[in-house]
C-alpha cells in the first residue's frame, strides 16, 4: 500500500474522532504509560505495546510515550502517525536527534537504535501494519505527510545486537516477548 494519502474531505464525524485520538493520547499518555509499569505490560493484551523513552531534543528531559509497535524480526516498528496531524510526532524527531533510546516491551527493558525506514521499505511494511491494526488506514487518509516508520533495532553496549534478556543475539532472530 502506497503511504501517500488521499485527497477526499473528512466528514465532521471523521474529524472530530481523530481529533479525539489525539486529545485522549495526549492527556492520558501519562496514565497509559503508569499503568504499563505498574502491570510490566499485561494491561495490553490484545496489541503489542512499549514504553519508548527519548531526551527531547530542544528541553533535554526525558519524554516517554506508549505506543503500538510491529515485530519485524529481532526489531521492533514503530509508526509515526501522530493521529493523522500534519506534522510528525514529538518522540519522532527526538529519536532524529538522539537515535540511541531505552524501550520497555512488557517487563523488559532494553536500549535501541532507531532507523527510519526509507520510502521502499515503508511502502513493504505498511500492508503488515493495516493487517494488525487496520485503523492506521484512517491516519493516513487524514494527512498529506508520508507518514514515517521507524524500525527499532536492539544494540548491546559494544554495539551488538543483543536479546532482551541481554545475551548477544547471532544473526537475526526472533525477540521473544511473552505475555
Amino acid at each position: 500500500m502506497n503511504n501517500k494519502t488521499s485527497t477526499r474531505s473528512h466528514s465532521l464525524k471523521e474529524k472530530v474522532v481523530l481529533s479525539l485520538n489525539y486529545e485522549l493520547d495526549k492527556r492520558l499518555g501519562g496514565l497509559g504509560v503508569g499503568l504499563y509499569r505498574l502491570t510490566g505490560g499485561r494491561i495490553a493484551r490484545k496489541v503489542d505495546v512499549l514504553i519508548l523513552t527519548t531526551r527531547g531534543r530542544r528541553s533535554g528531559k526525558t519524554r516517554t510515550v506508549l505506543l503500538q509497535f510491529f515485530r519485524d524480526g529481532a526489531n521492533l516498528v514503530i509508526v509515526a502517525a501522530n493521529s493523522g496531524r500534519s506534522s510528525h510526532p514529538g518522540w519522532f524527531y527526538n529519536l532524529k536527534a538522539t537515535p540511541t533510546v531505552r524501550v520497555q516491551v512488557m517487563d523488559r527493558i532494553l536500549q535501541v537504535r532507531a532507523e527510519e525506514l526509507s520510502a521502499e521499505e515503508t511502502t513493504a511494511f505498511w500492508p503488515r501494519i493495516l493487517h494488525v491494526a487496520p485503523t492506521y488506514a484512517r491516519y493516513q487518509q487524514a494527512t498529506s505527510r508520508p507518514i514515517p516508520l521507524v524500525r527499532l533495532v536492539p544494540v548491546g553496549q559494544a554495539g551488538e545486537q543483543t536479546s532482551p534478556g541481554g545475551e548477544a543475539l547471532a544473526g537475526r532472530e526472533e525477540l521473544s516477548f511473552t505475555k
